[in-house]
């Protein structure tokens, strides 16, 4: 089959009805999904996941996009120490060959959540995001007790960021650490939570993951739970596919998502750093106020605002227990052409400030 041919003629057929349900166990499926060619986010993910208490745990489902030795080396790392059922699900096929070369990210996650939800053997299902840290131990297990006492057919962290949701009075929920009830997921045809156009309201709109099934339940049974206890770099994955295919063409990296990928590859995966794509950290380094650079980045001017606030938030994410002294101090000094451009002193001793909130779209 051609790829041009995986449009919605293809999905709508492929993905019409979910398999035969099995009765899942009271509790919930963790599901992972990460990007197989960013194995250090998997990396992360887990040494988050790793200290969240998981009582009401059954399983740890880690769903590559693309299935590479990096990621089955690194799972079967951690899942000799892992508390519960840690495991790799694939995608079926031909998606697990097509999927890569189209390197649709909207189209990657949904199918993520399906393959994860199709094989979940829990009662609901949490959808975690590669470049989200969690802080308080409890987290999964206490939004999971609460959508079960609230009766919720689903209870996120965050609300859509979609104004025109929200000027059509819909309250949704974002996908990240999204806790969702697996009958509620299953009550709509797969296809569906699948980031697609529809009319609604007399409008054409296009509805993110899991948003059109979202938008025809009943508002009470949507939940939103904002939490402090949380970092998210949002758009950081999809904004690293579209860095690797651009060509020669000039990139901005206004919001410091590359710097955030760099920094991680360099502090967290050393060893593999020459098989990213990926200017080094001297070379990021190197460009700041060269307008002509194959990598821009804004004037200290205009980055007054921006780069304070990815700075602290990295600070608090680099806190958290799964990161060593050692690696602190790496990412300050990493860092400090940066802080030095941007003219950014952090106030805290230990270089890892607080920062009120999870913050904007990052």
């Amino acid at each position: 089959m051609g790829l041009s041919r995986l449009g919605p003629t293809y999905w709508n057929a492929r993905l019409r009805k979910w398999p035969r349900a099995r009765t899942g166990s009271h509790g919930y499926s963790l599901l992972v999904p990460v990007p197989g060619d960013l194995p250090v986010f998997l990396s992360l993910a887990l040494a988050v996941l790793a200290h969240q208490e998981g009582a009401s745990r059954l399983e740890t489902i880690v769903l590559p996009d693309r299935m590479t030795p990096e990621v089955r080396e690194i799972v079967a790392k951690a899942g000799r120490n892992w508390p519960d059922n840690l495991r790799l699900q694939p995608f079926g096929l031909p998606e697990r060959w097509a999927l890569p070369r189209l390197g649709n990210p909207g189209r990657n996650h949904a199918i993520q959540l399906i393959t994860g939800v199709r094989v979940s053997r829990a009662s609901h299902v949490v959808l975690h995001d590669a470049d989200l840290f969690l802080f308080h131990p409890g987290q999964l297990d206490r939004q999971f007790e609460r959508c079960c006492k609230e009766r919720l057919a689903c209870l996120g962290v965050s609300p859509a960021w979609d104004q025109w949701l929200a000027d059509h009075g819909l309250s949704l929920a974002a996908t990240w650490e999204l806790c969702a009830q697996v009958e509620w997921v299953r009550s709509f045809p797969p296809v569906q939570h699948m980031a697609h156009a529809r009319r609604m309201f007399g409008e054409r709109h296009v509805f993110d993951t899991t948003y059109y099934p979202q938008a025809l339940t009943e508002p009470h049974r949507i939940g939103i739970a904002p939490n402090d206890d949380i970092v998210h770099f949002n758009y950081v994955i999809s904004n690293y596919r579209r860095f690797i295919r651009r060509g020669q063409v000039q990139w901005g990296d206004g919001s410091f998502r590359l710097l955030l990928v760099s920094l991680f590859v360099a502090v967290f995966d050393r060893e593999r750093a020459g098989a990213y794509r990926l200017p080094s950290l001297g070379e990021l380094g190197s460009f700041l106020g060269d307008s002509a650079a194959p990598v821009r980045y804004p004037p200290p001017e205009d980055g007054a605002h921006e780069y304070p606030q990815f700075r602290r938030r990295l600070s608090k994410a680099l806190a958290g227990p799964w990161v060593s002294e050692q690696q602190q101090q790496l990412t300050a000094d990493a860092l400090r052409p940066f802080d030095r451009f941007y003219g950014y002193e952090d106030k805290h001793p230990s270089g890892m400030g607080a920062l009120p909130g999870p913050g904007g779209p990052y």
